[in-house]
C-alpha cells in the first residue's frame, strides 16, 4: 500500500501542496514551509544528510499511484541507542491506515537495521487518531509531558509513547492484533451471564443498570483492564463486538489518560461475532488476548 524512500529535493513539488497552510500542521510541532523555494532547499539539505548517514528521513509513497503523500523520519542519537518518530501525511490520504503502516516500517528499520534499543513517539494530548497509530504498533503510553512544546503561542502537553526492542521482538513473534480489530470493541463477562443473555435475547449487565452504559475496551486495552479488575473473577469470556452492528449509541469517553468505548443501551446479540474463553496464566496474570480465527464482515 505504501513504501518509504529516502527523501529527495524533487519531492518538494508533490509534497508542498499537501503541507503548505494545511490543517495537517495543527497536530505536529512544525508549522510547514513558508514557500516552495524554502521547502526545496530544506529537502535538498536533508537529502544530503540522509545520503551521508547522518539522518533518517523518508518520503512516503503511495504504491498504487506512485505519488508522494507525506514525510516520515526516525531521529536517532549518535550510537543508535534511542530514537523518536516524526510523521505527517497529506489530508487526502487520511483514513486509509497509512500512518499505522508507516510507523511499522520505521520500527522495522530502527530495530532491525539500526539496532536501536528503544523508539519513542510524541503526540499532542487528546490527538486520539495519532495515539491509535502508536498503540496499534505496540507502543505503550509512558506519561504526559506538561507544557512540552510551544505551538502558535500556546504551551501544549504531549503524550509520550515508547516501545523497546524486546517488546518489538515479542510483537513479531506473537503477531500484532489483526488490523481488522479496529472495527471491534471488546467486553469481558462471565460465561453464566452470557448464557442468560442468550436466553433473554439481549445483554444488559449489572453495570448498565448502575451506570447507564456497558463498559467496553479497544482490543489493545483489554489485558490492562483484565489485570486491573478481573484477576479474582469466575471463568470469563471476551465478547468481540462489531461496531457497525451495534444498535445503540457508542460513545468514546475519556477515563484518566485513555479513552474507552461505552455502549449506551442493551447490546443486541447479533453484534457479537465471537464469545471466547478468557483465562489468566497460572500466576493469575492475563497475558494473551483470545482472538477469533475468522471474523465475520
Amino acid at each position: 500500500m505504501i513504501f518509504l524512500r529516502p527523501v529527495q529535493e524533487t519531492d518538494a513539488d508533490a509534497l508542498y501542496p499537501l503541507i503548505y497552510k494545511s490543517i495537517v500542521t495543527d497536530t505536529i510541532v512544525w508549522d510547514g514551509p513558508s514557500s516552495l523555494v524554502e521547502f526545496r532547499q530544506a529537502l535538498s539539505e536533508r537529502a544530503l544528510e540522509v545520503s551521508s548517514g547522518k539522518r533518517h528521513i523518508f518520503t512516503i509513497i503511495e504504491q498504487a499511484s506512485g505519488q508522494p503523500i507525506g514525510s516520515a523520519s526516525l531521529r536517532s542519537d549518535e550510537k543508535h541507542f534511542r530514537g523518536d518518530i516524526g510523521l505527517w501525511i497529506g489530508l487526502p490520504y487520511h483514513g486509509k491506515g497509512y500512518g499505522t503502516l508507516v510507523v511499522h516500517k520505521l520500527l522495522e528499520y530502527g530495530f532491525e537495521r539500526l539496532g536501536m534499543d528503544k523508539i519513542e513517539g510524541s503526540v499532542f494530548k487528546d490527538n486520539w487518531a495519532s495515539r491509535r497509530i502508536f498503540e496499534k504498533n505496540g507502543f505503550r503510553l509512558e506519561g504526559t509531558l506538561r507544557k512540552a512544546v510551544r505551538k502558535r503561542g500556546q504551551s501544549l502537553d504531549e503524550w509520550l509513547f515508547g516501545i523497546t526492542s524486546e517488546e518489538w521482538q515479542e510483537m513479531k513473534y506473537f503477531g500484532p492484533l489483526d488490523q481488522r480489530s479496529q472495527d471491534y470493541i471488546l467486553h469481558i463477562c462471565t460465561r453464566l451471564v452470557w448464557e442468560l443473555a442468550q436466553e433473554s435475547g439481549s445483554y444488559t449487565p449489572d453495570s448498565f443498570t448502575k451506570e447507564g452504559f456497558i463498559h467496553c475496551s479497544r482490543p489493545e486495552q483489554l489485558l490492562k483492564v483484565a489485570n486491573s479488575f478481573y484477576q479474582e473473577s469466575p471463568p470469563l469470556i471476551v465478547l468481540w463486538i462489531a461496531i457497525s452492528k451495534v444498535d445503540m449509541e457508542i460513545r468514546w469517553e475519556a477515563v484518566g489518560e485513555d479513552q474507552f468505548p461505552h455502549i449506551f443501551g442493551p447490546l443486541n446479540l447479533n453484534a457479537v461475532d465471537a464469545a471466547l474463553d478468557f483465562s489468566p496464566d497460572p500466576d493469575g496474570v492475563f497475558r494473551k488476548l483470545p482472538q477469533p480465527e475468522k471474523l465475520d464482515f
